[in-house]
């Protein structure tokens, strides 16, 4: 067995996690999935998929500590991206936060480490093939 492909699955209290994710990765939007458990809203690049679901009873936030490094488990997303600049910009226009960077970890190899409007850590990086 060969694994196929990998979605990466968030979970909202509403569609403005969504808005954010199309917006500042540019990143199409496909049909909904709804079930009684709530709508599950998809969007991708190529090789990429990012499920929101957002449940139809509002869910419970969940507590951030710190740096998304203090905690085990999964605990943020890495982009890959050609315009580091801009998903920033777009990021921070749109209720994100920079939390380190962005800053040159490498030769020509740039990375910023965002948080989304529900507090999710995504590692922005640029500059690797």
């Amino acid at each position: 067995m060969t694994l196929q492909r990998v979605e990466v699955g968030l979970v909202s209290a509403d569609e403005a996690l969504v808005e954010f994710f199309a917006a500042v990765f540019e990143l199409e939007r496909l049909p909904v999935v709804r079930s009684g458990s709530g709508v599950v809203h998809r969007l991708a690049a190529p090789g990429t998929q990012i499920k929101v679901m957002v449940p139809s009873r509002r869910p419970a936030s969940a507590e951030r500590a710190g740096p998304f490094f203090h905690l085990t488990g999964v605990r943020y997303l890495t982009m890959y991206v050609n315009d580091l600049d801009g998903i920033v910009e777009r990021a921070v226009a749109r209720g994100g936060r920079v939390q380190h960077g962005p800053m040159e970890v490498g030769p020509g190899v740039r990375i910023a480490v965002l948080q989304d409007p529900d507090g999710n850590a995504i590692e922005v990086v640029d500059g690797v093939p």
